[in-house]
């Protein structure tokens, strides 16, 4: 759901009262965004508890970083940002639960190992997408996270970057037929 001008504002002052050591703006921060933060770490993890540790390093970020914080974007694609970054770390250093294979019973069935290697080929077309994605530019980034995940239309990407709606349709497609290009020479490779 696009974020209003109002919850905008909100957050501003809540960053720039932490940047003054006002913890409880911090406090404020975490019970308006932790829920919606687990659910998209979980969605790119497929673990509640990697899901839980990303979204803590990130608001741990955020509050080292407090002083630091620009607010030439909303803090809801700043949070975003940083915890896609945060879960791509944690896929890259290894830190997500491989398929439970001790949990399968023996004689499984050619139907439950296909779906089984249906899985493993998932999770690797998904890291790979998320590789991708964080190899992009931060502009790109941007439009990317905050049309596809966070629902923003054209118009709201195009005022917060600074660009007009056609730029913005126009790049979005043209990055979606970078990504499809890329992603099937990876397989390819393989």
């Amino acid at each position: 759901m696009p974020q209003t001008q109002d919850e905008n504002q909100r957050d501003q002052q809540w960053m720039a009262r932490l940047a003054k050591g006002d913890e409880e703006a911090l406090e404020a921060l975490i019970a308006c965004y932790r829920n919606p933060a687990e659910r998209y770490a979980r969605e790119m993890l497929r673990d509640d508890a990697l899901a839980q540790d990303a979204v803590q390093e990130t608001f741990a970020r955020i509050y080292l970083a407090r002083e630091r914080y620009l607010s030439d974007f909303t803090f809801r694609t700043y949070l975003y940002t940083l915890l896609r970054r945060v879960c791509i770390d944690m896929l890259r250093r290894g830190k997500h639960i491989p398929l439970p294979m001790e949990e399968l019973p023996e004689n499984l069935s050619r139907s439950a190992e296909t779906s089984v290697e249906q899985e493993v080929l998932r999770q690797e077309h998904r890291q790979s997408v998320l590789e991708e994605v964080a190899n992009l530019p931060l502009l790109e980034q941007r439009l990317l996270l905050g049309y596809a995940l966070e629902g923003k239309k054209y118009r709201q990407l195009a005022r917060e970057n600074g660009l007009t709606p056609g730029q913005v349709k126009i790049r979005l497609h043209r990055l979606r037929q970078r990504l499809k290009k890329r992603l099937a020479e990876k397989e390819g490779d393989l």
